[in-house]
C-alpha cells in the first residue's frame, strides 16, 4: 500500500548555501514515495509529464518522506473514528457532496468575497468531517488530495489526482477514484510500512554517523536522538488506530445541517 525507496546517502543534497551547508534527519528521508490501492498508483507521474520535464530520474514523488509521514499521522486520531452510515455512503461520490455544499453556500452567502456567520456556523460545519480526514500534498505541484473514511470494519480511501499542466498534459497516472478495504488490513499495512521505513532509516543514520562530511554541518548525536524520537512519535500515533474513539464529532449537529442543506438546494 505504502511504497518507498530512500535516496542513496551520497545523492542527497545538503541544505543551505555554500559555506553554510548542513544535513539533518528530515533531509536524510529524501526518497521516492508511491501508494497503491488496487490497480491505481498515487504519486506516480505520467509518462507525458516525465518526458516534458526531461530531467526527472524517477516516475514517483521524490521528496522527503518525513513530510508524508507527518501529514498522514496527523490524521490518525480522526481516521480511527467510525462515521455514520449515511455519511459513509456519501464518500462514494464525495465530489457531489462538496458540489451540493457549495450550492448551499452560494444560496445563503451571495457575496463570495465576504465570509459570513453562515460560512462558519453552517457551511463549514457540514463539510468539516471531510477535510478533517484529508491531506492535500500541498508541497507538490498539483499534489493529490487523499481522504480516509472509516465505517466500523471498513475504510474507504478517496483521492483527487487529476491535475493538468499549462500545456494540457495530465500530471499523474491515476484518475480521481476511491478504494475500500478492511480497516484491520489498512492498519496492518501502515504498521508494515513503519517497520520497514524506520529500519531503513536506522541504516541511513548509521551511515551518516560514520561518514566524514567535510565542511557540511551534521550533528551526528542529534541524528541518533531524533531517529529514536521519530520512532516513538510514530508508534504513539499508530497506537491510536487500534483504539476506537467515540464522541469526538458532533454527528447530530452535522446530520441536522445536512438535512437542512438537502431541503434548501432542492
Amino acid at each position: 500500500m505504502i511504497n518507498f525507496r530512500l535516496r542513496e546517502l551520497d545523492k542527497i543534497s545538503p541544505w543551505g548555501q555554500e559555506q553554510e551547508l548542513s544535513l539533518h534527519w528530515f533531509g536524510l528521508t529524501d526518497g521516492d514515495l508511491w501508494l497503491t490501492f488496487g490497480n491505481d498508483t498515487i504519486y506516480e507521474y505520467s509518462k507525458e509529464a516525465i518526458d516534458y520535464w526531461g530531467n526527472k530520474s524517477t516516475p514517483y514523488n521524490d521528496y522527503q518522506l518525513s513530510r508524508f509521514i507527518e501529514d498522514f499521522t496527523e490524521l490518525f486520531d480522526k481516521i480511527r473514528e467510525t462515521i455514520p452510515e449515511e455519511f459513509y455512503e456519501l464518500t462514494k461520490d464525495l465530489k457531489t457532496f462538496h458540489s451540493d455544499a457549495q450550492k448551499w453556500l452560494e444560496i445563503n452567502q451571495p457575496d463570495e468575497d465576504n465570509y459570513s456567520d453562515f460560512y462558519f456556523e453552517e457551511y463549514d460545519k457540514v463539510i468539516s468531517w471531510t477535510y478533517q480526514r484529508a491531506f492535500d500534498s500541498g508541497h507538490l505541484i498539483g499534489g493529490p488530495m487523499l481522504s480516509f473514511f472509516r465505517r466500523n470494519e471498513k475504510i474507504r480511501i478517496v483521492w483527487y489526482t487529476e491535475h493538468t499542466l499549462e500545456n494540457g498534459i495530465s500530471l499523474w497516472t491515476a484518475k480521481d477514484g476511491s478504494f475500500e478495504m478492511t480497516y484491520s488490513d489498512f492498519v496492518e499495512k501502515i504498521k508494515a510500512f513503519g517497520q520497514s521505513f524506520f529500519d531503513q532509516m536506522g541504516k541511513q543514520v548509521d551511515l551518516a554517523v560514520s561518514k566524514d562530511w567535510g565542511q557540511i554541518k551534521v550533528d551526528k548525536q542529534r541524528l541518533i536522538e531524533e531517529h529514536q524520537e521519530r520512532i516513538k512519535y510514530f508508534n504513539s500515533s499508530l497506537a491510536l488506530l487500534d483504539n476506537e474513539v467515540t464522541g469526538k464529532t458532533n454527528w447530530i449537529e452535522i446530520e441536522q445541517l445536512f438535512s437542512r442543506m438537502t431541503n434548501e438546494i432542492q
